[in-house]
């Protein structure tokens, strides 16, 4: 067995081992520069005791090599950086390792991860207890408030505050705002609650704690949007949301009056259009200053499918906050038991062909959020997070948007369409907008760049937060990828900054490459979406082999009391 091990400027090391006969397994190991929060451990690779170093590297002046792999043979060769763009030199290095004993298995132990929204063991339960459960409270910094009398002053609106309630908001409050000081004069506003069981709410990340995000927010602030307050970072989007609704309105023409397949995938096409651009970035409440632009481009989601209700409970609370946790991001463990895209996650015998049959499962994808939609309706929970503060409005959207769907994709049959190209069309559309969108999402945060290879046990809130986005996240192309993606090409700067408009991502970007360097922090970037893609389908295929890393880690999801159907 040989293992290659390549080491870029010293920020991180990737080892593939390969053995003949068996599929590849990828292994990433950090820098030991990483803070010692998000650091795994160190990779440790038995090398043969003989191994000699030669070869034109082999003088001082050469690269100096971890000390894990001196001694061993080198040959060196300069390559164009690959994914971290601030990378010049790629030193590779064979190693023969001795044989070694494969130990046996050892013996995986289940733990139960705290969800952000349900009590701490052994403590009051403040969603259930009489004197709480009527209140709109949050904890932000260890603080619980009151925020009912702020809904009527929110410049976000309502539905956006209704995140925080019933949780520790601080990380999406800190992440939210550009001028951090802006929501804390308004926190300091609020009624405290002096005798609110604050320890039984489990702690969110602190953004405004991070070193690396305070600097690159300080930049954007004072490059970017230097006049204050004149919400500047949520403008520009204007254009690209005409020309993103003319098209869609365009291909449902299209399908209404040619359906059959060939006018359901362009619809599916100009749906998924939609999923990635102005729905996303409007129920972040970043297409327009506006409350009310922003919820109509948001329920644009409803119309092709979704629901934007849950999707920002879903996207925002669970997935924003909790990038990458295999315990507490949604999109980690929800594609369990079919798709495993986490080494940290049990490993079942067809999870080595999954690099083969997700072409069939993304097709899928509307699916499945129809079915989570509905469920989430009557369970009040969205798997990621409880539905704490949906009003009935809200909710009603989740039913009046399903009808309006439906209503659009069979329309034709009103008009004389058959049912056999109706269903064709349906069918078509479904495919291709669930195939676009899952292929677009699942690769910014699944290649071998994006996953630390140790169990967070749901713990995120230890870690910076700023380094915790940029090591869990890749960004592909540029001004083209970011028009047609809505900025999910940029994922990055996205999750840095959700609440700004995905126009002014590409000069985002430029301050986030340096202030990631600065801080000596990985930054993974790839040229074009078929240069991750091919990176992604490697990834899955090495996941669909690789050994388990630590225990399993599941999320306390249960909560019966909040799920009157027992769907929990």
């Amino acid at each position: 067995m040989a293992a290659t091990i390549v080491s870029s400027a010293g920020l991180r090391l990737n080892a593939r081992a390969r053995s003949s006969g068996a599929a590849s397994s990828r292994v990433v190991a950090r820098c030991e520069s990483l803070p010692s929060q998000i650091r795994p451990p160190r990779l440790v690779l038995p090398l043969a005791p003989h191994a000699t170093r030669d070869g034109p590297d082999a003088d001082a002046s050469g690269p100096r090599l971890p000390s894990d792999l001196r001694g061993v043979t080198l040959r060196t060769q300069h390559v164009a950086p690959a994914r971290l763009s601030r990378a010049s030199l790629v030193t590779r290095a064979v190693a023969t390792p001795a044989p070694v004993t494969v130990p046996e298995p050892e013996q995986r132990v289940a733990i139960s991860a705290p969800r952000p929204d349900v009590a701490m063991p052994n403590m009051q339960d403040p969603w259930n207890d009489p004197k709480w459960k009527d209140t709109k409270w949050t904890v932000y910094r260890d603080v619980a408030y009151d925020l009912q009398p702020f809904y009527d002053k929110h410049p976000g609106g309502e539905w956006l505050l209704n995140l925080a309630i019933g949780r520790d908001c601080t990380a999406l409050i800190e992440s939210y705002h550009l001028r951090p000081e802006v929501s804390t004069a308004r926190f300091n506003k609020l009624p405290v609650l002096e005798d609110f069981p604050v320890t039984a709410v489990p702690r969110a990340p602190r953004p405004n704690d991070s070193p690396l995000y305070n600097s690159i927010r300080d930049r954007v602030r004072k490059e970017l949007f230097p006049r204050e307050g004149k919400m500047e970072h949520r403008m520009g989007g204007d254009g690209a949301a005409a020309t993103i609704v003319g098209t869609a309105v365009a291909c449902y023409a299209l399908y209404a009056n040619f359906t059959g397949p060939i006018a359901g995938a362009m619809l599916g096409l100009a749906g998924a259009w939609i999923g990635l651009t102005i729905q996303h970035c409007g129920n972040h409440g970043a297409m327009s200053p506006k409350t009310w632009v922003n919820n109509a481009l948001g329920m644009t989601d409803d119309l092709i499918g979704g629901s934007s209700l849950m999707w920002r409970y879903h996207h925002q609370v669970s997935h924003h906050i909790h990038c990458n946790d295999n315990a507490l991001d949604q999109d980690v463990y929800t594609a369990m038991p079919l798709l495993r895209f986490d080494a940290r996650q049990p490993k079942k015998w067809f999870h080595r062909f999954q690099h083969i049959y997700l072409f069939a499962a993304f097709p899928l994808m509307q699916l499945a959020f129809q079915v989570g939609d509905i469920k989430g309706l009557f369970t009040r929970d969205c798997e990621g997070a409880k539905l704490h503060g949906a009003t009935a409005l809200e909710l009603a959207t989740v039913v009046i948007g399903k009808i309006a769907h439906f209503g659009l994709l069979l329309g034709p049959l009103a008009w004389g369409a058959s049912g056999a190209a109706v269903a064709a069309g349906v069918a078509s559309f479904i495919a291709v907008q669930g195939m676009v969108l899952a292929c677009t999402f699942a690769v910014s945060h699944n290649v071998a760049e994006t996953k630390v290879p140790e169990d967070t046990g749901g713990e995120a809130w230890e870690r910076d937060w700023g380094i915790q986005q940029l090591v869990t996240s890749a960004d592909w192309g540029d001004k083209v990828g970011n028009f047609f993606t809505g900025g999910l090409n940029l994922q990055v700067e996205h999750h840095l900054f959700p609440a700004i408009c995905f126009v002014h991502y590409p000069a985002i970007r430029k301050i986030v490459a340096e202030e990631a360097e600065k801080f000596g922090v990985p930054y993974a970037n790839y040229r074009t979406l078929p240069g991750i893609f091919a990176e992604f389908l490697k990834f899955v295929k090495d996941m669909g082999t690789a050994d388990q890393i630590g225990d399993v880690v599941e999320a306390k999801h249960k909560n019966k009391s909040m799920c009157p159907l027992g769907f929990a």
